[in-house]
């Protein structure tokens, strides 16, 4: 029988969630026939790539270097949204094969790296790899799937950001041209990925699905990102669920447009799992909100949600994030 809990309209949630196994099986209980056109083509979609392995997947590149990398990340990525392996199992087993094949293409005598740089740090033997061909790239967790995102072209912008009664000014890396958007691409058909990532002092956006003059891109994008820079720099040792957590009501506190889409979307998206910093802090999120505004233990309905008016919803989310602030330690 089907899993009743399960819905097609969530499906790229339960993805990021680093769970494809539940989608193939829960897709497969349900008769063709009660599906729709729409449905038919997830499934077949999901099942042709992480069931029957038929799928031919085609990089945006003919350079059989990367083409050789980025199904190497792939062969990893499946293993464990399938849970066929766990996350440190896999990532030992790949470190391996990674590390046999970047001392490859080393003694191959097209590029140049050091055997000892390989065996101790094969991350950044790989980066340096990477841009040394000209590809600009992350290889970083996402949650906690080790991630490959590579691109070609790059422009630098600087934003005003008002953040926590302060005006930041941020640098932000524009990637208008990537050729790989990491796990959560591979599990929902690049419909969801990392739209942005900060480093130390600068932000990264992925600007493929940004209009970068609409509150989608100024609240999703930059407050979001902007807030993760600015706790870095302030605050220590706090779980990366607490990060996410900030982040998302940073969102919630200035949105307008897009607010109540943006609720819907954590609603649609937690989990009360804190090893998923992204659907946990959606899950706390909702808990504390849920008390403040509607003096219930949790609400997902979203029309009950529409009826709380937007700028209540801004301050709450706003007393919140400022609430936890209390809690963390600062450096």
């Amino acid at each position: 029988m089907p899993d009743e809990s399960f819905s097609f309209d969530k499906i790229y949630y339960y993805a990021i969630q680093e769970d494809v196994k539940n989608i193939v099986e829960s897709i497969n209980k349900f008769p063709e026939d009660s599906l729709t056109y729409d449905q038919k083509e997830l499934k077949s979609k999901y099942n042709n790539r992480f069931l029957t392995h038929s799928e031919k997947i085609t990089f945006s590149t003919k350079d059989s270097l990367l083409n050789k990398i980025l199904t190497t990340f792939h062969n990893y990525w499946y293993e464990i949204l399938m849970k066929e392996s766990s996350v440190r199992s896999a990532d030992q087993k790949y470190r391996i094969i990674l590390i046999k094949q970047l001392t490859s293409i080393s003694n191959s005598g097209n590029h140049k790296i050091e055997p000892d740089k390989i065996q101790f740090d094969f991350r950044n033997a790989l980066r340096s790899l990477l841009k040394e061909n000209g590809y600009f790239n992350r290889l970083d967790r996402t949650g906690n799937i080790m991630d490959l995102i590579i691109w070609t072209r790059q422009t630098v912008k600087i934003y005003d950001v008002n953040l926590e009664d302060t005006v930041l000014k941020v640098p932000v890396v524009l990637i208008d041209s990537a050729l790989s958007y990491g796990w959560e691409g591979f599990a929902t058909f690049d419909h969801f990925y990392p739209g942005g990532w900060t480093s130390p002092d600068t932000l990264f956006c992925i600007t493929k699905d940004y209009d970068l003059s609409s509150e989608k891109f100024i609240v999703s994008y930059l407050t979001h990102e902007s807030q993760h820079l600015f706790d870095a720099k302030i605050y220590k040792d706090y779980p990366t669920w607490v990060a996410e957590y900030r982040a998302k009501l940073a969102e919630l506190s200035v949105a307008d447009s897009t607010l109540y889409n943006l609720l819907n979307g954590f609603i649609k998206g937690h989990k009360n799992d804190s090893r998923l910093p992204h659907p946990y802090a959606e899950y706390m999120l909702i808990i504390g909100l849920s008390k403040e505004l509607l003096n219930e233990d949790f609400e997902t309905d979203i029309n009950i949600w529409k009826k709380i008016p937007k700028t209540d919803i801004n301050t709450v989310s706003r007393r919140l994030l400022k609430e936890n602030s209390l809690t963390l330690k600062l450096k």
